[in-house]
């Protein structure tokens, strides 16, 4: 496991820049508790802070990275974990990238164009299908929710996005502006690489 100030530059590599309150949505930390590991990391520079706002530096990414190995050498020696994590990577992320692109895009006359979404059909299919992937995707990662919090408030988080998309709120499929489906999705994939040492297969 990581101790509290390693956790909080880990949620910086997820979120890349990130406030103190939008880091306490990622790794369940208090906002105080985070602001004041920011601090510190900061004067150690770990962390460049500007505005409100932090990012790890490249020599916090180092410190982190020497200790992955320690932290989560328990879950990197899990075979279940691993053969987990390859079946998602191989099966239902390849699944997810394809619906990411069915919603952005449309084609048209065999011509590949940006979804305006004014076809509030072709939407709507997309979305279903989300539905499912997202019943799923619970299954499939079972394994790693057992054995790790953060997964299992991961899968919480797309859970909540995709209920405002159930209730209209379509930005919550993809938008980066907001904690879409698609961007917690996103941070939940470097997560879980980042906690087995492997590579993004993407």
């Amino acid at each position: 496991m990581l101790d509290t100030a390693h956790l909080v530059l880990h949620g910086l590599t997820l979120k890349q820049l990130a406030a103190a309150e939008q880091l306490a949505d990622i790794i369940d930390l208090d906002t105080a508790v985070i602001a004041a590991e920011l601090e510190q990391a900061a004067a150690a520079g770990s962390v460049l802070s500007a505005r409100g706002s932090a990012m790890i530096t490249p020599a916090g990414r180092a410190a982190l990275d020497a200790v992955y190995p320690a932290a989560f050498a328990d879950r990197r020696a899990d075979d279940a974990l691993v053969r987990t994590l390859a079946d998602f990577e191989q099966g239902i992320n390849k699944r997810m990238l394809t619906l990411m692109t069915s919603w952005q895009t449309v084609t048209v006359d065999g011509v590949q164009q940006p979804n305006d979404h004014a076809d509030a059909d072709y939407d709507g299919k997309v979305i279903d299908k989300l539905a499912r992937l997202h019943d799923q995707v619970e299954s499939v990662l079972a394994p790693f929710a057992d054995a790790d919090p953060l997964t299992k408030r991961f899968l919480s988080r797309l859970g909540a996005a995709l209920a405002k998309v159930d209730q209209g709120e379509h930005d919550y499929v993809s938008s980066v502006r907001i904690d879409s489906y698609h961007t917690v999705w996103y941070q939940m994939h470097e997560h879980l690489l980042r906690v087995m040492g492997a590579e993004r297969d993407e």
